[in-house]
């Protein structure tokens, strides 16, 4: 009888847990969200966070609030929300800048990409271009090759900074190419970008948000983009794939995870809404107009992901010596 009692009062709690649960989780959400952007106000990144923060107030009906928390390379954001509380409430809008590419180069990274975040999805991409100044005989990717084989660390490649997607996407060509150029990292994509106009460097790999107006203008000439298929904005530049470097596909692209352990009615919710809102024509036309092309992807195996792009990031950091400031 007091087995039977003590059984009946297990379930009854266990039902009544789970309808608390699924009742919490039914009106999620019941207060303002806070969407954390680890890059200053007014970039690009946060142009395209507070589009996502906008879009999922109309949809949820409850206030998304930006908070910028630039610093430490990504990693002080991060690390703040890894330590949020998992319930839904607060979102972190980054890419693979926190979640690979510091793996790559640090010891210590204040969390772990694989097992401190989970996924709502993807929301885009940045395609990386390589350019050169518009005086440049050398016009085409197969005379650069040609003219580092010849002439080994000779000609320079710069980035927007050390251990950045630029960096990377640099280090890759060379890799594949087989070839030897010397980096020239910059603190940002104006001062780069001043000085191959001014013609004090030879060629860049920059992002298509900062380098689109300068190639429309006329002062800097694309030689080829590094993801798999050509980019929508530079619809005649060929892809590095395309001019004989099939393994060459690197992105920047944005996701947005939340913190280990909120719960799956709450992420479905969230990547439902994310979905919904990607699709739509205005946010798609606001997308584009920054250069970041709208790819919605919800990820099947989050920790694999990043195990194995982290692994080739690592392996890409040790062929070219890239490491952290």
């Amino acid at each position: 009888m007091i087995r039977m009692f003590l059984a009946a009062a297990i379930a009854s709690a266990w039902v009544m847990g789970c309808a608390s649960t699924a009742t919490a989780q039914g009106s999620y959400p019941e207060k303002p969200l806070q969407l954390i952007v680890p890059f200053p106000a007014g970039g690009a990144s946060d142009v395209v966070g507070r589009i996502v923060a906008g879009e999922l107030e109309a949809r949820l009906g409850k206030p998304v609030i930006v908070l910028n928390r630039p610093g430490g390379g990504t990693t002080i954001a991060a690390k703040e929300v890894a330590n949020a509380a998992p319930d839904g409430y607060t979102l972190f809008s980054s890419s693979n800048s926190t979640f690979t590419l510091q793996n790559a180069v640090k010891e210590n990274v204040p969390y772990d990409s694989a097992k401190d975040f989970e996924p709502i999805a993807q929301t885009g991409t940045i395609t990386m271009v390589l350019v050169t100044h518009r005086d440049n005989p050398i016009k085409d990717v197969a005379a650069l090759v040609a003219a580092a084989k010849a002439n080994p660390d000779k000609l320079s490649l710069a980035s927007f900074g050390v251990a950045t997607i630029s960096h990377f996407a640099g280090e890759l060509f060379k890799s594949s190419a087989g070839i030897k150029m010397v980096h020239l990292p910059y603190r940002g994509s104006a001062p780069a970008m001043n000085d191959l106009m001014g013609k004090h460097i030879e060629y860049h790999v920059d992002t298509v948000i900062a380098i689109r107006p300068q190639i429309e203008a006329g002062t800097v000439r694309p030689l080829a983009v590094f993801s798999a298929k050509r980019s929508q904005f530079l619809p005649d530049v060929p892809t590095l794939a395309e001019l004989g470097y099939p393994n060459i596909d690197l992105v920047s692209w944005g996701t947005i995870v939340v913190p280990k352990g909120v719960p799956p009615a709450i992420r479905d919710r969230l990547a439902s809404t994310l979905e919904e809102a990607i699709a739509s024509p205005s946010v798609i036309e606001r997308f584009l107009k920054v250069g970041y092309e709208p790819a919605f992807k919800r990820y099947a195996d989050w920790p694999g992901f990043i195990a194995k792009e982290t692994a080739a990031m690592k392996e890409l950091a040790r062929e070219g010596g890239i490491k952290e400031e």
